[in-house]
């Protein structure tokens, strides 16, 4: 893409994000956001700690095998603002997440009478629905496809076709098989370092992951400094702070942090 903004801009506030020197001292939060960074924290820091260990990889020449992580991180930004710009995103965000520390534990079940009562527990946890206390409330839509979150976000179809791309390395694809080989005229040899014609492209989709988790930190702080270091950055998909609306007109979105109180169904630990 020649409009891609030059790597040589975008580069220093990457590293920034990465080193986040000015969390040194925490995270300043009030009550307001607590319960929100609480949900949303750790999204922010995967993406954080992504992007750290792409740049390792890219540098010692495993930026193809690295594209794996970028893909982690665009899904983990994309889902974290989806969360916090729907209204009732994080509480969906909170189902899901316990949702699936439920799926795990009953996928790894022993087969004892102890992990019945463990996976009685865990489903008391997950929030139900107000209609129905039998149902679990509302989770998280799909990220991708028709209605999926990524769809909701992305307005250009750059994001789309972004995840499209770097899942072509998370998944057995054709480039298993072209990335590493060299074919001569009679031998095949293989390549130290497979070369790729999206290197820029893999670059300016890690650094859109890092300023939407930038950008939602900031907003929790309510940092207006950092909320335009993350909106400076002249990349492809703008920063929008809402999301389409309903058909009948309705709204989706959330113009300022709601306030929500602190529960304990949600623990940090496993």
């Amino acid at each position: 893409m020649s409009d891609l903004p030059p790597r040589h801009l975008t580069a220093p506030w990457v590293l920034r994000f990465v080193q986040d020197r000015h969390h040194r001292g925490g995270v300043h939060l009030d009550a307001e956001s607590a319960w929100e960074f609480q949900v949303l924290g750790g999204l922010v820091e995967r993406v954080r700690r992504a992007a750290k260990a792409y740049l390792l990889l890219e540098k010692n020449g495993f930026a193809a095998e690295g594209r794996v992580i970028v893909r982690s991180a665009l899904e983990h930004a994309v889902t974290a603002q989806w969360a916090y710009l729907t209204v009732g995103g994080i509480d969906r965000l909170e189902v899901s997440l316990l949702a699936k520390r439920h799926e795990y534990a009953r996928s790894s079940r022993p087969g004892d009478d102890d992990w019945d009562t463990l996976l009685d527990n865990l489903e008391q946890r997950i929030p139900r629905h107000p209609d129905d206390p039998m149902r679990r409330a509302t989770a998280l839509p799909k990220f991708t496809g028709k209605g999926g979150m990524l769809a909701d976000l992305d307005t250009t179809g750059y994001l789309t076709r972004a995840f499209v791309v770097l899942s072509r390395v998370n998944h057995v694809s054709d480039e298993a098989v072209t990335d590493y080989f060299i074919v001569g005229e009679d031998q095949t040899f293989f390549t130290d370092s497979p070369a790729s014609l999206f290197d820029d492209e893999v670059f300016h989709t890690l650094a859109t992951a890092c300023c939407l988790a930038a950008w939602l930190m900031a907003r929790l702080e309510k940092n207006e400094h950092e909320i335009r270091a993350a909106r400076s950055q002249h990349l492809l998909w703008r920063l929008d702070t809402t999301l389409p609306s309903h058909a009948d007109g309705s709204p989706r979105r959330r113009s300022n942090p709601a306030v929500l109180v602190s529960d304990a169904r949600f623990t940090v630990s496993a």
